[in-house]
């Protein structure tokens, strides 16, 4: 209902059917010069003159029909023969009352027996009415006020085809040219203007009906109507307005979607469906929202038989792109068909399938199904074509809210996740997304991976511990020495009682570094030196020119940033860092490789030196058959990797600032095991009591001595493998003797006994030599070709 004090119900039209403004456009037309004009219509417009009462205000009906040939002829003016077929006709201004129609017109919009046009009902007849209004004020302001109004009206109904019981758009084309409107009596005054002074504004039509009311004039003529069937365009424009503004999934939509599809097409006894075919991060997702209107999916219950499916569509579709139509689905042919048996056991017997593709790739498909065989047919392929993008939009758009929501979840939830698990993360997101869907409070479920294999690897920098001391020692020596000569210098120079207290206790201080220096001392040293003598130095600076040189030079052998001496611990960092960085890189690249013999987890941790753990199952990659073969070959990955590192290190020590070398470990672990991903910490670990012994053992063996004796298990230049069944030894021994035929390893292999660990026991252990003889600079090139000179150089 529009604003204002008039209720727009109230108004009301004169109207007067006349032939004079059409036979005056005419002569208009005529008159000015045109020939086609003439020569057709010259004749008519004549002959009409010469009957004065067809000029005059008509009411009486009988006279158009006593005149209705010549009519006819001034009539095809408007309407050319050519449109005979065509709903058209010629109407009182404003009025629902026909003087002239097409035969299809009578025959569909006439009331039976009169000349009462029947327009169809619209859901907001008020919103109508005032349209009809409006555009009447539009013709007599354009008239009277010179206002640029529009001689032409277009609405939009939907009709229930009683017929077959679907909707249809028509759209209704109000002709304006051939009315005059007049005053009734005498001229009514006209505001000068339609602008409202108070609000800057155009009136409304309420405010125009009080100032200029409509019963004051008289609209004379005959009003022009087309109606054309606009169904498809009309159909067409609610389908994206619905499907950009909502999600194809919802069940609202797909009802409208399927309303609109059965008017589209223009049958009734049709299902449609809509199976996308989303990939996140390369693996197939399947949800309940987002499956809930697919055909395709309705009796598969498991992941891998739609996987299947999916693959099989794929291949259907990766030559041809467009739909697909199964007259009769009943013929034995058709049914081998695979993905047919699916739409069979839902009951179609005539099937249209619609590929969805984006960038050239199926993401979904749109599915018409009737149980009538023959049903659909070649023409409804063609009436449906137009809406196939509007539904690849639509999953377009699902898919990307879908991805959009699930990398909030992960980022929010979990954090980032490998490839091979990622899939794990993605769907546990999906499952939450679902949870939600469907009540407000949902949790996370647990992400753990069942009956995986283990396998670890360290490669430990030996005695780290005690080069980082020597650095940080030779740093504090260095620094007291020069702190000891500029207090010399200084008292050389001026007299300051306090710089004899700072000689003593540097004194004394050199003595405790002479020997092993102990943490504690290491932080009284630490805090005398940004304490006491920088607060004494920097005052001294300040305050005697002298001496500033010697401070000055004092100062710039530290560092800025920690006011200390930082030359000895700085190459002793980037000697461990150097390190750290090559094995990185060199096992990331392999690790590439590695993933191409069977999807894993990895994850690597850097500490002082690089170590390694990998699980690899059935449960981590459900869509390839496990089997130990991939487990034997990763194990043989794994040895050919440690040993090439080790190679790597040696190659490394010559060009170090510190003499630092490699040990390498193997954990061989013959028990699958669980592995749960911990929310809080963002990372994987074992899961179950019984499963804890694995951890246990790898924190343990590091530094594990050889039974009754002291020496340490791992040692620079070999690699040691822990094991406890005798198998496991086979297996490596196996590896290790390949590697010695390829001059990898030395000949030999050395067998321990280890000792008992505090709740563990039983371990043994293989160790082999790394082989360094004999490595050229051209193979050594090929050790590292997986590294940029960059990389290599620390830089």
């Amino acid at each position: 209902m529009q604003d204002g004090s008039l209720h727009i119900a109230d108004i009301s039209f004169n109207s007067r059917l006349s032939f004079k403004p059409l036979v005056m456009f005419l002569k208009k037309n005529i008159a000015e010069g045109n020939p086609g004009m003439k020569k057709l219509y010259g004749q008519v417009v004549e002959e009409f003159e010469s009957h004065p009462e067809l000029l005059e205000n008509i009411t009486d009906l009988s006279t158009v029909k006593h005149h209705s040939e010549l009519i006819e002829e001034l009539l095809s003016a408007v309407f050319p023969p050519t449109t005979s077929n065509y709903m058209y006709g010629i109407l009182m201004p404003f009025k629902n009352e026909a003087v002239y129609v097409s035969p299809l017109f009578r025959s569909l919009l006439l009331k039976p027996g009169t000349n009462e046009v029947e327009i169809p009902k619209s859901p907001n007849a008020e919103d109508n009415n005032y349209e009809k209004i409006h555009f009447a004020y539009g013709l007599l302001l354009k008239k009277y006020l010179g206002f640029n109004s529009p001689v032409t009206n277009r609405s939009v109904y939907p009709v229930h085809d009683e017929n077959n019981g679907l909707v249809r758009y028509m759209e209704i084309r109000l002709d304006a040219r051939f009315m005059d409107v007049l005053p009734l009596d005498e001229m009514p005054e006209l505001p000068k203007s339609i602008m409202d002074p108070k609000g800057n504004r155009i009136m409304t039509v309420s405010e125009l009906a009080e100032l200029i009311p409509l019963d004051k004039f008289v609209f004379e003529g005959v009003a022009v109507l087309r109606i054309n069937d606009m169904t498809e365009q009309e159909v067409i424009t609610k389908m994206k307005n619905r499907l950009l503004n909502s999600s194809i999934s919802d069940e609202d939509v797909y009802i409208d979607l399927e309303e609109q599809v059965k008017s589209l097409i223009g049958l009734k006894n049709i299902t449609i469906g809509v199976t996308p075919f989303f990939k996140i991060n390369g693996h197939y997702v399947y949800s309940e929202i987002h499956n809930s209107n697919s055909l395709l999916f309705r009796n598969l219950e498991t992941a891998a038989e739609k996987d299947e499916i999916s693959d099989y569509c794929k291949l259907l579709f990766r030559q041809n792109d467009q739909p697909l139509l199964f007259e009769n689905i009943e013929d034995e042919k058709v049914k081998e068909i695979q993905c047919i048996q699916n739409y069979h056991e839902n009951g179609a017997r005539s099937l249209i399938m619609c590929p969805l593709i984006q960038n050239d790739d199926l993401i979904g498909m749109l599915e018409i199904i009737s149980k009538e065989p023959g049903y659909l047919q070649p023409q409804h392929i063609s009436k449906i074509e137009n809406a196939i993008p509007l539904f690849t939009l639509g999953l377009e758009k699902s898919l990307e809210q879908l991805n959009s929501h699930v990398d909030s979840i992960i980022k929010k939830k979990f954090t980032a996740v490998q490839p091979s698990v990622e899939w794990k993360f993605t769907e546990t997101s999906i499952n939450y997304i679902v949870n939600l869907h469907k009540q407000k409070l949902a949790e996370i479920e647990r992400i753990a991976f069942g009956d995986v294999h283990p396998l670890y690897s360290a490669i430990d920098i030996r005695n780290s511990s005690t080069e980082r001391s020597k650095s940080i020692k030779a740093d504090i020596v260095e620094q007291l020495n020069l702190a000891k000569k500029t207090v010399k210098n200084i008292q050389s120079l001026i007299s300051f009682p306090l710089l004899q207290e700072i000689e003593y206790k540097i004194e004394k201080f050199i003595i405790a570094a002479s020997d092993i220096l102990q943490s504690d001392e290491e932080v009284i040293i630490h805090d005398f030196f940004v304490g006491q003598v920088a607060s004494v130095f920097n005052h001294l600076r300040s305050t005697e020119p002298v001496v500033k040189k010697e401070i000055d030079e004092y100062f710039a052998a530290l560092d800025p940033k920690t006011g200390m001496r930082y030359y000895h611990r700085k190459e002793y960092e980037q000697s461990i860092t150097r390190i750290n960085d090559t094995l990185s890189q060199f096992i990331d690249k392999e690790q590439v490789a590695a993933q191409k013999v069977y999807p894993h987890y990895f994850e690597r941790f850097v500490t002082d030196g690089v170590e390694f753990n990998i699980y690899m199952g059935q449960s981590i990659t459900p869509r390839k058959k496990f089997d130990e073969i991939y487990l034997r070959n990763l194990r043989m990955w794994q040895l050919n990797v440690i040993a090439k590192a080790a190679r790597i290190t040696h190659d490394l020590e010559t060009e170090l600032f510190h003499n630092l070398r490699t040990t390498q470990l193997i954990l061989s672990y013959n028990q699958s095991l669980a592995i749960l991903f911990r929310t809080e910490e963002r990372k994987f670990d074992v899961d179950g009591a019984q499963n804890i012994r694995y951890e246990i053992v790898k924190k343990r063996i590091d530094k594990v001595r050889v039974k009754d004796t002291n020496e340490r298990l791992t040692q620079p230049g070999k690699i040691a493998i822990v094991y406890t069944q005798a198998k496991d030894a086979e297996e490596y021994t196996e590896y290790i003797e390949f590697l010695q035929n390829k001059n990898l390893l030395k000949p030999g292999i050395e067998k321990f006994d280890l000792e008992e660990l505090q709740g563990v026991s039983g371990l043994k252990a293989l160790r082999v030599d790394v082989n360094f003889d004999g490595l050229d600079s051209e193979e050594k090139k090929v050790e590292l070709s997986n590294l940029t000179s960059d990389q290599l150089t620390g830089k």
